[in-house]
């Protein structure tokens, strides 16, 4: 009778052990909760993909809440029905032509859709920051070069502080051919092994929410660091759309082992109107899912991409392309 109590409570012993152990190592993952709306009314598309996005997380406390809309929905009216969700301090996020989640890629409404809110939270135990800023007047032609530098000096403290991974995920106020100088700027700040990678909400009066407030004109970057392990991918150009996009996002998801806690996908929006044309938005789509199948996917087609295809490079500004990043938790 002794023996099988002090077998039991060995038992007992490594079972605790190893439950402890799997809560360690949750406690130190990424947690991400995303949601997707295509209500008409912009506050209830945001509640609702809001509050898709909360129920994921599964409790967590998100650090992070990042929103992605058409155009015509991101509007002070969004913002305030993200807000009944969550914190209004944690939400930033922008325009574009689509946005993009593990539900779809919003095949149905064309090039430029309509109706389509999506919503990231992202919580444990990665540290977040976020900064944002504006090209100004007196930078004169270097504007969005000086923007991403003052960006990139607001997070260098940051950035030389952190352990473990390290990613700048970027969206805002750049396009085709300004999105490099930004880039430019950032990496002169920050040092061009930093990896980056984001998409343009397009030039002009693009719209933005920085913490919470619906602007224009600004440009944000999120740095995300900590145990976490990193894939990117970014492949462009004519030929097969939709084996470009396999490309990038298959570059990024094989680039660890294991399964993504979280993929970034910045895709192109003249790429997206040239796949409607071809009948093929919806195969770029299955394409997606199928490279990471039970994995969140977030991003945005927007009007100019960010990204590289390897650690080892510097990131650059880009256009026609597809631009990704697998986080991998450990």
């Amino acid at each position: 009778m002794m023996k099988n109590i002090r077998r039991i409570g060995l038992v007992g012993a490594f079972v605790l052990a190893g439950m402890l152990a799997v809560q360690a190592a949750a406690a130190r993952a990424l947690v991400v909760g995303t949601g997707a709306s295509t209500l008409a009314d912009a506050k209830a598309a945001g509640t609702e993909a809001a509050g898709l996005a909360k129920a994921a997380l599964g409790g967590e406390s998100p650090k992070l809440v990042a929103v992605f809309a058409a155009r015509k929905q991101l509007t002070p009216e969004l913002v305030s029905g993200v807000a009944e969700v969550f914190e209004k301090a944690l939400i930033s996020g922008c325009e574009g032509y689509a946005p993009l989640t593990a539900a779809g890629n919003f095949a149905d409404q064309g090039h430029e859709i309509k109706n389509g809110v999506t919503v990231l939270a992202l919580g444990g135990q990665a540290d977040v920051k976020l900064v944002a800023d504006v090209v100004r007047k007196e930078d004169g032609k270097d504007g969005f070069t000086a923007c991403g530098q003052r960006i990139g000096d607001q997070l260098k403290a940051a950035v030389t502080a952190a352990s473990g991974s390290k990613l700048i995920f970027t969206f805002g106020n750049q396009h085709v051919g300004s999105n490099q100088p930004y880039v430019e700027g950032l990496l002169k700040a920050l040092g061009s092994n930093v990896p980056v990678v984001g998409a343009a909400a397009g030039g002009g009066n693009a719209k933005e929410i920085v913490k919470g407030e619906l602007v224009t004109g600004a440009n944000v970057a999120v740095l995300i660091c900590g145990g976490f392990k990193l894939g990117l991918g970014l492949s462009g150009g004519n030929g097969d759309l939709v084996a470009k996009a396999d490309e990038s996002l298959s570059k990024a998801v094989k680039a660890q082992p294991g399964k993504p806690a979280l993929l970034l996908v910045f895709d192109c929006g003249g790429r997206r109107g040239e796949l409607f044309k071809q009948k093929k938005l919806a195969d770029e789509f299955v394409r997606m899912r199928a490279i990471a199948p039970e994995t969140p996917l977030f991003g945005f087609y927007g009007g100019g991409e960010i990204g590289t295809a390897a650690l080892a490079e510097p990131a650059k500004g880009v256009g026609f392309s597809v631009a990704s990043a697998a986080l991998f938790a450990e």
